[in-house]
């Protein structure tokens, strides 16, 4: 790594400035980086959309058309 030497304190500021920014980007990247994985392991996300949309069309029967649907559902899963 070079030593930069500087001539006067203007250049340390401006230096020293985009040195915060980059560490704000750097630190706002994490930070979605970290949202994203996070959204990635809830349990919904993890499973997938199927088992919402057949909830979703199981819920618009009912009675025991529902119970019979449901009980099929869960012998086909366990």
């Amino acid at each position: 790594m070079n030593t930069k030497i500087y001539r006067n304190f203007d250049e340390i500021n401006k230096d020293l400035e985009i040195f915060k920014v980059e560490k704000d980007l750097a630190y706002a990247k994490f930070k979605r980086s970290l949202d994203d994985t996070q959204e990635s392991l809830k349990p919904m996300n993890m499973i997938g959309k199927t088992p919402k949309k057949i909830l979703g069309v199981l819920g618009k029967f009912s009675g025991p058309i529902k119970s019979v649907a449901l009980s099929w559902l869960f012998k086909k899963i366990f």
